[in-house]
């Protein structure tokens, strides 16, 4: 039914007016009744319509379509499509927004709740014109939800009164060759540098005592690696854990009870989707402001009950200040010591990135 509502919102979508409110996300991400809620709000003649993506790489690649020269079937495709006013966007993938010139800052000192962040969401996006961190910089996003990387596994595969609660854990015997990692450097890399208490954006990886060797014995554990279909593994049985983002492992933890999840630590990796605005996107002024909205108390409760995802408003909160339907949703909602000790994983200088790409192709190879 979700399904069903969101293409409803998104039907249309070309022959809207074009002072219509834009919105470009990632399907899922937003359940539906919350842009109901939103559009309800709206003063007279306003309108929303929606521009649906089943992933951020085919975000990523609207944000170049419409600033790029059509050269190609599927760059015309891209900008065909409308500008939209605001878009879906990890942040991982915003500092190559800011280098190519996709996206432009976002006027925060226009929002009523931006203030009621946490100060980590300010620090993390206030980027310069490289999209390196800069403090008392232009902001280039505005944050609507995070979650963490963690594990989903099948407890009858291991010993019922011994749950994963470190990375560590993923060395067992019984995980040999039946464990899934994401298909990603920086992800897996980060997660060794949490599993032997380092930081996940270290210059040089291969300067940290342990670092290789854990990353060795975590390679010959896994069947393979996968950042798109890693869920369906386990579900059919195929392997028996798996390492993924909580946002997306909840909706299965619902259906299949089977599962075990668990935020192993000392501490685990964080990401989260923004909101950002498109270089050539229009400014529209409306009775209230979409990313506002997001930010919002209302918003907050409404997402974490439909068990969507966390508000960057809770980050750093354990699972006691958080509303009820959080509560018993553990793995959106790691310990607060955990919490404590996790990170976001940031931009790093070009040598550096040469280092961890240099080690996870030793690792793969």
């Amino acid at each position: 039914m979700g399904g069903a509502s969101l293409a409803a919102l998104a039907a249309g979508c070309q022959s809207v007016p074009t002072d219509s409110l834009k919105i470009a996300l990632l399907e899922g991400s937003i359940p539906p009744q919350l842009i109901q809620a939103f559009k309800r709000q709206l003063g007279e003649g306003e309108e929303v319509s929606i521009i649906p993506a089943d992933s951020l790489l085919k975000l990523f690649k609207l944000l170049q379509g419409w600033q790029q020269p059509a050269q190609n079937q599927e760059a015309a495709t891209n900008t065909s499509r409308p500008i939209a006013n605001w878009l879906s966007l990890g942040d991982y993938w915003l500092q190559p927004a800011i280098q190519q010139e996709l996206v432009q800052p976002v006027d925060v000192s226009s929002l009523e709740y931006w203030q009621d962040l946490p100060a980590i969401w300010k620090e993390l996006l206030s980027r310069d014109s490289t999209g390196a961190l800069a403090t008392a910089s232009d902001s280039w996003g505005v944050p609507y939800r995070w979650s963490n990387l963690a594990v989903l596994y099948d407890p009858s595969a291991t010993s019922e009164d011994d749950p994963i609660t470190q990375w560590e854990d993923l060395l067992r015997p019984e995980w040999s060759r039946r464990l899934v990692l994401p298909d990603h450097p920086r992800v897996v890399i980060g997660l060794g540098l949490k599993a032997v208490g380092a930081s996940a954006n270290v210059e040089d990886p291969t300067q940290v005592p342990g670092l290789v060797d854990f990353l060795r014995a975590l390679h010959q554990q896994a069947q393979f690696y996968s950042s798109d279909h890693y869920l369906e593994t386990l579900i059919i049985g195929d392997a028996d854990i798996v390492v993924g983002w909580s946002g997306e492992m909840q909706s299965v933890l619902q259906q299949y009870r089977q599962f075990t999840g668990a935020v192993p630590g000392p501490g685990t990796l964080l990401t989260a989707d923004l909101w950002v605005q498109p270089k050539r996107a229009e400014t529209i002024t409306f009775t209230n402001s979409w990313p506002d909205f997001c930010l919002s108390a209302d918003f907050a409760d409404l997402l974490a009950s439909y068990s969507q995802g966390v508000s960057p408003r809770w980050l750093g909160q354990g699972p006691d200040a958080l509303p009820a339907s959080l509560q018993q949703t553990p793995l959106l909602s790691p310990a607060a010591a955990i919490q404590s000790e996790s990170e976001f994983l940031l931009p790093l200088s070009e040598a550096a990135q040469g280092q961890y790409l240099e080690l996870w192709q030793s690792l793969r190879g």
